[in-house]
This record gives structure tokens, sequence and C-alpha cells, in this order.
């Protein structure tokens, strides 16, 4: 390699401290872009929307909107009190999900969710959640012969699809309570698995099962017309024993 001459060393020197600068710069920019990630936050309180009471160990979730999208999440207290710090700045939605199936999510169903616009450092408070309670749709499927434990022939558990369909054309799955490859409940040799799922009261919706695996019957064995059945329902306000469903399953589709 040939020495460099004094011109040569010279234009390396200049494009070596154009370097640093340009790099010195965009470090600047990352730093002052950290600098305002993270300031916002986002507080208030999980409320019966009822009673007024508060809800806790609710848990609260930040989504903004945009690209890209950001969640955050938290529990409500003892008091039904929140806060989600760290958040940039945006428009975000606020979604609960309360524990025990007691509640609907505001993001889900006809209620809409709360939403906020925070600027960069702004701390949101004063933001009232209120949960309508739900009803619980509950649904038992009896697998005499431990169907739903077994593979399929290509390697997959049964696909068993069963849920409701809302008012806005919207469907929502149920639930297992417990695990749903393995037997929750068994009474004379035959295997239980309930499902359950919050849903609105006064409101017309329409319970769906169906599956590309399994053969299925109602609560006495008789096999479902093209294997599916879907019904209408609904839970009213004061209704003591609300709609439940029970089905069977007979076996593995050939």
């Amino acid at each position: 390699m040939l020495p460099l001459n004094s011109n040569d060393r010279r234009a390396r020197g200049e494009w070596e401290d154009k370097l640093v600068k340009c790099i010195s710069i965009l470090l600047l920019a990352v730093l002052a872009a950290i600098g305002q990630t993270g300031t916002a936050s986002i507080q208030g309180t999980v409320l019966d929307a009822k009673t007024q009471k508060p809800i806790p160990a609710a848990l609260v979730i930040a989504n903004r909107a945009g690209a890209p999208p950001f969640t955050k999440n938290t529990k409500s207290g003892g008091d039904g009190a929140f806060r989600i710090d760290g958040l940039t700045a945006g428009n975000y939605s606020l979604c609960v999900e309360a524990s025990g199936d007691q509640y609907l999510d505001p993001c889900q169903w006809n209620s809409g969710p709360t939403t906020v616009t925070l600027a960069s450092g702004q701390n949101a408070t004063g933001i009232s959640l209120s949960l309508t309670a739900a009803s619980v749709l509950n649904v038992e499927v009896q697998d005499a012969q431990n169907v739903l434990s077994q593979m399929t022939k290509d390697g997959r558990r049964p696909d068993l699809t069963l849920g409701v369909w809302g008012p806005k054309g919207l469907y929502y799955p149920a639930h297992a309570s417990g695990n749903p490859t393995a037997a929750t409940n068994l009474q004379g040799g035959i295997s239980s698995y309930s499902y359950r799922l919050a849903v609105p009261r006064d409101t017309a919706l329409n319970f769906y099962i169906a599956s590309h695996d399994l053969k299925l019957g109602d609560a006495t064995g008789v096999a479902l017309p093209a294997n599916a059945s879907q019904q209408a329902f609904q839970h009213a306000t004061g209704d003591t024993n609300p709609k439940s469903f029970s089905f069977s399953v007979l076996g593995l589709l050939p």
C-alpha cells in the first residue's frame, strides 16, 4: 500500500470529521426521541356502571392506534384505581378485562371503549371506566369416548368451534373453564367439558357449534343435522335461570 501524501491525509481527516459529526447528530436525535418516549400516563378508576362501586383486579389495557401498534396494561387496585405509565403520545382506547366473567369488556359487544388522546409528557387523570355487568352462558359437551383428548390422523387436536354471534355480526368464542384437552368432570364414566362466555343481557344472540373433525350430537345423543347447530337465545335482566346448552361428541368424522 502506498503512503498517503499530505493532501490525502487532509482529505481523509475531513471525511472522518464529517462522519463523526453525522454519527453524533444521529445519536442526539435518538437520545432526544428516547427522552420523549414513555413519559405520558393515564390514570383513573374502574367502576360498576350500575352501583358505581370500584372493581378491583381488573386488567386495564391501553391500545394506541396507528402504526406501529403499542399496548401497555396494568391491574386496578382494591379501590378500583389504576395508572398506566410509560406511554407515548397518541390516541388510545382503553379495554378492561374483569376476572370471573362478571363484566363486559367495553372494547367488545355494543359499548364503545373510552378513548384518550395523549400529548408527549401528558398525565391524563380522572378517567372513569364503567363496566356493565354480564350474564354467563354455560355450555356442556359430553364426550363418552374421550374423543376430544385424541389426535386426528394428521396429528391435530380435533377442531371444535362454539361461541356466540353478536348483534353486529361479530363472533365471540366461548372459552373452556379448565383444561380443554382433559376431562373436567367425570360422572358415570362420561367425560364432560365445560365452556362459558360472558354475554350482554337483554340482547338477541345466536349460539353456534360445529366441527370439521368431530361427529356432534345434542344432549340426548341424536346427531346434529349438517354436524352443526345455531340457536337464538337471550338472557333477560332478572332471569334466575338463564339459557345454557348441552351437546355430545359421538365420535370422529371419517
